[in-house]
């Protein structure tokens, strides 16, 4: 949080930026049945909470579309959709989830029979079963059917070692669900680059240490991966699902398989 406050004081709009942090920081501090009754519409709905809501939650970051009750963003709607109406996640399947995000986390834990394991480099983390560094996991060979690692990469120095890693431990016929923001043409990275401030100005975030591009498939086939790019559209049947449910239209979903 002091680093966040940092960042924002030396932003171009430092006043915007700490009163979203407020914001944010009271709001989901309050319980849930509070937050339902401010929000409460038919405007909306989060699949995730499967709450209807009177609008979406735009904090810091205007292209973000937070959900009140679940705190939930776009690219964590899409994934869900995904794993729910293409039946990827099976009875006993052995899960990792990177730096897991709070309202899928739950999700999985719906699921009596499933090995689901969550892991971070940071031990701060809630809801954290692994402490470890995604260049160098503590998991043998071929022990995942499912790996999710959705807006990681763009926080670890040597990415492409982390990619051989997510290749080492995915099983022959498993699936590892792979999301990063892309704002450029081709990758940007600068390693010598350790300044929050700059970071953010350069990367898009104070944590970040790179732009990925849409060559970011060529590194996932580089650590041995066949890499198939799906979107919003080929989630959604109903393009007004879209606004509906506060998906994202500008996020690709990197669905990867062990090249054979």
């Amino acid at each position: 949080m002091t680093k966040r406050i940092y960042v924002a004081l030396h932003s171009p709009h430092p006043y915007q930026r700490l009163r979203d942090l407020i914001i944010s920081h009271t709001l989901f501090n309050l319980p849930v049945s509070v937050r339902k009754q401010l929000f409460t519409g038919q405007n909306h709905f989060c699949p995730i909470c499967e709450t209807f809501l009177n609008r979406f939650l735009i904090l810091h970051r205007p292209y973000h579309r937070w959900c009140p009750i679940c705190r939930s963003l776009q690219r964590h709607r899409l994934v869900y959709l995904f794993l729910k109406r293409y039946g990827v996640v099976k009875p006993h399947s052995r899960v990792l989830h990177f730096a897991p995000e709070p309202a899928i986390r739950q999700h999985f834990l719906q699921y009596p029979h499933l090995r689901y394991v969550t892991t971070d480099i940071d031990v701060a983390g809630l809801g954290i079963d692994v402490c470890a560094d995604i260049t160098k996991l503590p998991f043998s060979d071929h022990t995942f059917d499912l790996i999710l690692c959705m807006h990681v990469l763009e926080h670890v120095p040597n990415d492409r070692l982390a990619m051989y890693e997510l290749h080492r431990i995915l099983q022959p016929t498993g699936l590892a669900l792979v999301m990063v923001p892309i704002t450029v043409n081709t990758t940007v990275e600068d390693p010598t680059i350790t300044d929050p401030v700059l970071r953010e100005r350069l990367f898009g975030q104070f944590d970040h240490v790179r732009r990925y591009g849409n060559d970011v498939v060529s590194r996932l086939a580089a650590a041995g991966f066949t890499v198939k790019p799906v979107q919003v559209n080929d989630v959604v049947t109903d393009l007004m699902e879209i606004d509906y449910m506060g998906l994202p239209v500008q996020e690709t979903l990197f669905v990867c398989r062990r090249a054979a």
